[in-house]
């Protein structure tokens, strides 16, 4: 911001002067190199997902039978039926697969039959007395243990895909009937083995029941909608697509990171993007963090009443007579150069335009307004009347105290971003941000607004339960 006292002293000193009693120069013609609207820069937020998976757990131990049994039936050799009993499922973590772990017991009703015959009537028949025995029934039941290894993933369409195998079953106590000496174990493990692999069909079918897509795209419409930041405006994010890496897991937690391309703008004012369809996932490489170019846009009338309550009604007084601001206001931009317009009035009245070159040094984040001087038409005027008004003295002076440190207030701009960054985002997702650094890098003037661009970094975590 000018030095409000040197700027207005300054001018009103030149006019103070001036043997013209009302100066009313004819209004700039105002225009912009640039388009009227900033192409955005399209920027990538790498966020870390974090799943927690124990209401998938709980869900895998309600939806799984504590038993289950079969049977094998024939004429000739061994027949049995079975039933097994478990223990609550134990679930660990890999580095990138999910163990699951089942222990428990059985017991096994058999009979032997050495030879059958087919009769006449087509129907087998055992030539001797069956033989019968058992294992785990009225004794003890055998014990056993299996474990499955399930790999996760997120398909385009945000959908959890999960391909599970059977890693290891063995049975803990041997199954022997005694008084013909035959061993059942082995025969009874395959038999159960088919078993086993027809239920992991049933624990991907229910592990990709989660209901993952409609969380993230819950996000998806919140990120679309303009958030507010107190006194500085809103922010819109403008998603244009998302990408995934493949699942990771530490404990209960399945990490993976999600990037999210969008075009992000700062302004003064509440002007939402047309809506984005949620669309299919991009194929990206992982990326740590996140340094994205944001554009903070403010109209010139925003900024003009900003000046407004600055300097409206301040009186000047230049040797001993007194002259009112009555307005200041950006009237718009010229050339890339900012237009001002001053009227006053008092013992002298009239309008000034100024133009001046808005600077910024991203090292210091100090703006400057350069290149300070009188509008080519005002110029004219002024020559009429003092040519000597234009000295460059006044105008170096104006140069040098307009200088407008901003770090302070784009840490507080930052500050202010993170508390928005950080809470529940929709129902069952939260996010936990954490912003480094915000600094301008480049100014940009538009017709109607002055884009501030500026890049941000930081991290970006998101919880899903």
């Amino acid at each position: 911001m000018l030095g409000k006292m040197t700027i207005i002293n300054c001018v009103l000193l030149l006019l103070a002067l001036s043997s013209c009693r009302t100066i009313a120069p004819v209004v700039p013609a105002l225009y912009s190199d640039k388009r009227d609207k900033i192409e955005p820069i399209v920027s990538r937020l790498n966020i870390d997902l974090e799943f927690n998976m124990s209401s998938l757990f709980d869900k895998a131990e309600k939806n799984t039978p504590l038993n289950f049994s079969g049977k094998s039936s024939i004429c000739e050799g061994v027949s049995y039926d079975y039933k097994f009993y478990r223990s609550p499922i134990l679930f660990s973590t890999r580095p990138t697969q999910l163990e699951t772990k089942i222990r428990g017991d059985f017991s096994l009703d058999l009979s032997y039959c050495p030879l059958c015959i087919t009769l006449w009537s087509g129907k087998e028949s055992c030539t001797v007395p069956r033989i019968y025995g058992s294992c785990g029934i009225n004794e003890k039941r055998r014990r056993y243990e299996m474990s499955y290894l399930t790999s996760l993933g997120l398909s385009k369409d945000y959908r959890l895909t999960a391909k599970t195998k059977l890693k290891a079953f063995t049975i803990q106590d041997p199954c022997e009937i005694t008084f013909f000496n035959y061993d059942v174990t082995d025969r009874v493990q395959a038999e159960i083995e088919k078993e086993l692999k027809t239920l992991q069909k049933g624990i991907d079918k229910d592990l990709a029941a989660t209901d993952t897509r409609s969380k993230i795209e819950a996000a998806w419409k919140e990120l679309q909608k303009p958030i507010g930041l107190d006194s500085y405006g809103f922010f819109q994010i403008n998603p244009i697509s998302f990408s995934a890496t493949p699942l990771s897991y530490k404990g209960n937690i399945a990490k993976f990171s999600l990037s999210l391309f969008f075009s992000p703008v700062i302004s003064s004012e509440k002007t939402p993007s047309p809506y984005v369809q949620f669309q299919e996932m991009s194929n990206e490489k992982r990326g740590d963090g996140f340094e994205i170019m944001a554009d903070l846009a403010a109209r010139y009338d925003s900024l003009t009443s900003i000046l407004q309550r600055t300097f409206k009604s301040e009186v000047i007084s230049v040797k001993g007579k007194q002259v009112i601001v009555r307005e200041i206001r950006i009237i718009g931009s010229q050339s890339n150069k900012l237009i001002l317009r001053l009227d006053f009035e008092g013992f002298r009245k009239g309008t000034l335009y100024l133009v001046c070159r808005p600077v910024m040094n991203s090292e210091t984040q100090t703006l400057s307004l350069t290149e300070v001087d009188f509008d080519i038409k005002t110029k004219a005027l002024l020559l009429k009347s003092a040519k000597w008004l234009l000295g460059n003295k006044i105008k170096k002076e104006i140069e040098q105290k307009a200088q407008i440190d901003m770090s302070t207030k784009l840490n507080s701009l930052r500050s202010t971003l993170e508390s928005k960054l950080n809470g529940e985002l929709a129902s069952g997702v939260h996010v936990k941000g954490k912003l480094d650094e915000l600094r301008v890098r480049d100014i940009l003037l538009s017709d109607s607004h002055l884009y501030v661009r500026a890049s941000l970094t930081g991290s970006l975590t998101v919880g899903i339960e």
